[in-house]
Order: structure tokens, then sequence, then C-alpha cells
């Protein structure tokens, strides 16, 4: 996650959540959508992923598992201090596929990771807008050739066009393709299923 540079608000909210525990977004369960997206393809040799708004390495752990090595990159060092934790109590071989970085999602400290899988559920839609270039900026020079890039994301909301804290919240209908063509082409786009707010899965490769 990242806070806006508009409004520290949404930090503090973010830090506090998970130091309160009141995290309902935490499942502890990685998304079926995730899940098919590899029972689809084998893990490329040395495959290499990236977790965008890890929190508590649910999907860190879930991608080591199969093989990958991961890097998990959160803003949020309490979420990253529970998912030391619970790195813990994984194989050997998963602790050392996993690597936890404390780092803002629109201003990766790292670039040329050459990847081959980036997940992002939930913390793009989030983003100012003053942020979102440089967050495809990052995305852009880490996938590897071929790579694929999964985002679970809400639509934008009319309902918030006049909250001055909220109304960027979420994607207007081809701002994810617009934002990262043409290095990336949309393999599919597909509504996911109801939650707080109409919301869509995205999966872009670069060709």
């Amino acid at each position: 996650m990242s806070a806006s540079p508009q409004d520290a608000g949404p930090h503090h909210r973010w830090v506090e959540s998970y130091r309160s525990g009141q995290t309902p977004w935490d499942s502890g369960v990685t998304p079926p959508e995730v899940i098919a997206f590899w029972l689809a393809r084998a893990v490329p040799p040395g495959g290499r992923a990236l977790d965008l708004g890890c929190g508590t390495a649910t999907n860190v752990r879930f991608l080591a598992t199969l093989g990958l090595r991961v890097v998990g990159v959160d803003f949020v060092s309490d979420a990253l201090d529970i998912a030391k934790v619970r790195l813990q109590d994984s194989p050997p071989e998963v602790r050392l596929r996993s690597m936890l970085i404390t780092g803002d999602v629109s201003a990766l400290p790292f670039a040329g990771g050459n990847f081959h899988y980036i997940l992002d559920i939930g913390c793009f839609h989030m983003l100012h807008p003053d942020e979102r270039p440089n967050y495809v900026a990052g995305v852009l020079a880490n996938l590897g050739p071929g790579g694929y890039y999964h985002l679970y994301g809400f639509d934008r909301s009319e309902e918030l066009a006049g909250d001055p804290l909220r109304w960027f919240r979420g994607f207007a209908a081809t701002e994810i393709v617009d934002r990262f063509a043409p290095e990336l082409t949309p393999i599919e786009i597909r509504r996911a299923r109801p939650d707080r707010a109409p919301c869509r899965w995205y999966l872009l490769q670069r060709r």
C-alpha cells in the first residue's frame, strides 16, 4: 500500500489497522484467480515474482511454495513484521525463496528485477493520480520479457466524485490498458466477485 502525498491520513489508517488487528482484507487466503493462473502454467526455471502491497505475505508464501523466488513490498512495517513471523512456520525452502522489503509501490527502491510475474491485489487502485505514473514506471522497469502483470482493483465510483479525500480511488473504464500501453498487452479483463464496490481482475503481458 502507499499513502497519497496529498493526504497523510490514509497511511496512518493502514498502520493503525494492522496495529489494532482490524484488517478485514487480510483473509489469509490466496484468491482463486491467482491459483487458477498458476494451475494453467508451469513455473519457469528460475522464476521470479513480485507482490506489490504484500501485507502479511499470504501470496508471497503461496508463490514461493510453487517454486518461485518472491519479493514482497509493503510500506506498513507492522504488516511485514507479521509476515516474517508467519513465514517462520513455512518450510525452509519457502523461507529461502521469500524476501520482504519495506517500500512504497509508487517509488520502488529497485529496477531491472526481470520478474516473470507481478501481482497487485488492491493496492494500485488506492493511489492518487499523481503517484500512478511512477507506479506504472516501476512495474515496467521490473517486468521481464513475456512476464505477466496481474491486478485486482475497484472501478471508479461516481459516488466518490464529490469526496475530496477519496474521489480518485478506483480505475476508469480503460485506465489500466491505456496506462500500460504499448508495453503491456491485455490478456484478460473480467469482473470480479462483488465486493465493497464493482471490481475487476486484469491480466496483462509484456510481449
